[in-house]
């Protein structure tokens, strides 16, 4: 029974990490149409995150499917704690950058550089 418990707890932060790194990719594809070019310092992070996400949506698939040991389910949990924590940083950040619709032209200005 604890052995089920933990593998849900992963999986469901396994959902998570790729729900915020969905998001994630999203907001780099609305700078990059604002900007016409993405900044080198994105640019990295766009090339590795859509691999980040689908492996970590194959590691739910075979968690859940029993492919996996219990041992290294819960191995993975600080990794995938570490990543989200990475993830939720970079929100943070593109939050900062992207301009909003109500932005002053002032602001988007300041955005932008």
């Amino acid at each position: 029974m604890a052995e089920a418990i933990a593998v849900v707890g992963v999986v469901s932060s396994i959902v998570q990490l790729v729900d915020f790194s969905s998001k994630i990719l999203h907001r780099l594809d609305e700078l990059q149409s604002t900007a016409q070019e993405l900044p080198r310092i994105f640019q990295h992070t766009k090339a590795e995150l859509p691999l980040l996400r689908d492996t970590l949506q194959e590691t739910s698939e075979a968690l859940n499917a029993g492919r996996i040991l219990e041992k290294t389910g819960k191995a993975l949990v600080p990794i995938i704690e570490g990543c989200e924590e990475q993830i939720k940083v970079l929100n943070v950040i593109l939050a900062k950058v992207l301009p909003t619709a109500g932005d002053s032209w002032v602001k988007k200005g300041r955005k932008a550089i």
